[in-house]
């Protein structure tokens, strides 16, 4: 058994995750590895080289190039913090947030989150990446770093 999928297990079983984003989670481990995803074929030189291994990711980043150009750097951080800030949200405003992302099909239950959850995400986003290159000739990619 891998080690996310053994992480996800027990984040399920100590009851700090549902069983559905359990089996969200579990079903993005299942996706395609970027390997087997299309690669930018003009890579732009300044890009970090995208995960790193080992290390914690502070940033993620969204480069598209092609037709047209986006360079998107967001701190991690805001990550933190934004979900340090739900515990100021009232309880019966958080259940409709809660209701109305369930409905839209995203099961996240913050009221479920601790903090140890939320830096075993960010650790484990270090080995996310997307890559997609489009008919039309533009090129993007989305990764940790």
């Amino acid at each position: 058994m891998s080690e996310d999928r053994a992480r996800i297990l027990g984040m399920l079983a100590e009851g700090r995750i549902t069983a559905t984003e359990a089996e969200t989670l579990l079903d993005a481990l299942q996706s395609p590895t970027p390997e087997s995803a299309a690669t930018p074929t003009t890579p732009a030189t300044d890009w970090p080289t995208g995960p790193s291994a080992g290390k914690a990711p502070k940033f993620m980043y969204v480069k598209v190039t092609g037709k047209d150009t986006v360079d998107v750097k967001i701190p991690l951080a805001l990550l933190r913090a934004g979900l340090k800030l739900t515990s100021l949200i009232p309880p019966q405003a958080m259940s409709q947030i809660s209701d109305s992302m369930d409905e839209h099909g995203m099961s996240i239950d913050f009221n479920n989150l601790k903090p140890d959850d939320i830096e075993d995400i960010i650790a484990s986003l270090s080995e996310m990446e997307v890559n997609v290159a489009s008919k039309e000739g533009d090129n993007v990619r989305v990764f940790c770093a």
